[in-house]
């Protein structure tokens, strides 16, 4: 059996022999018995010894090394792609792509509106001079209507006159509100513009006169044929491409 001890940091072993119980004796010592040894045993277990140095301090190399803790468990979620892999994300946008034929019939449908918005000016105008008395077949017809149709294609390209709802793609009260907020913003636009043409204000008469007419030739030319001819919508592709900061006009 070995002891450690410690004195001012130095370290001495000292060993020593196991101690036993005295011999027990039998019930006569004038029987032929011998007696027996029995050695004590201590049935605690022994104490986790720890080198201890003078000034305090514990010996690092005898210390009890704590088991580090089990690294987390790893995320096993796969990534999932939510678009085509070889197609770059940053600065791309998808949209629908129509088919050549959906395309064909959109334009055709602005240009059919385009070309009934301008005839229904050039209507107007044309009553406008009939009625005092001006001829109508002339380049002052057209020069009369010039002022409102660039205050209705500005209003209309802005407001949506031509897109979707315009055409009558979501339905007809939606293109009826396109026609109508087009109107409301191009018709006083043209009175402006025709007023800074030609330097003066017009009368209060001729401006109520104007509105309410081009409100009937306009918007209501516009639900007739969208109710007669209504656009059809066909399901379509998706497509990326660059975008553009013009495709809010769209």
């Amino acid at each position: 059996m070995f002891l450690l001890s410690s004195t001012s940091g130095a370290l001495s072993v000292k060993r020593c022999s196991p101690k036993f119980t005295a011999p027990i004796l039998s019930q006569s010592l004038h029987s032929g018995r011998r007696p027996k040894l029995i050695p004590t045993r201590n049935s605690r277990k022994p104490p986790h010894l720890t080198l201890a140095k003078a000034e305090g301090g514990i010996d690092s190399a005898s210390a009890p090394k704590q088991s580090p803790s089990p690294p987390p468990p790893f995320n096993n979620d796969e990534t999932v792609f939510v678009g085509q892999e070889d197609v770059p994300l940053e600065g791309v946008i998808q949209f629908e792509k129509p088919d050549p034929s959906s395309r064909l019939i959109k334009w055709g449908r602005v240009a059919l509106f385009a070309a009934g918005d301008v005839l229904a000016l050039l209507l107007f105008s044309a009553i406008g001079r009939y009625s005092h008395g001006l001829p109508i077949f002339s380049e002052d017809t057209i020069r009369t209507a010039d002022p409102f149709l660039a205050g209705w294609f500005l209003s209309a390209y802005f407001l949506g006159g031509y897109g979707e709802d315009g055409r009558g793609a979501n339905g007809l009260s939606k293109a009826v509100i396109a026609a109508a907020k087009s109107w409301g913003l191009g018709i006083p636009l043209g009175l402006v513009i025709r007023a800074a043409r030609s330097g003066h204000i017009p009368p209060y008469t001729f401006a109520l006169v104007t509105m309410g007419t081009t409100s009937v030739l306009l918007i209501g030319w516009r639900t007739l044929i969208i109710s007669i001819f209504p656009e059809e919508t066909k399901k379509k592709n998706d497509v990326y491409r660059r975008g553009s900061p013009f495709e809010l006009f769209e």
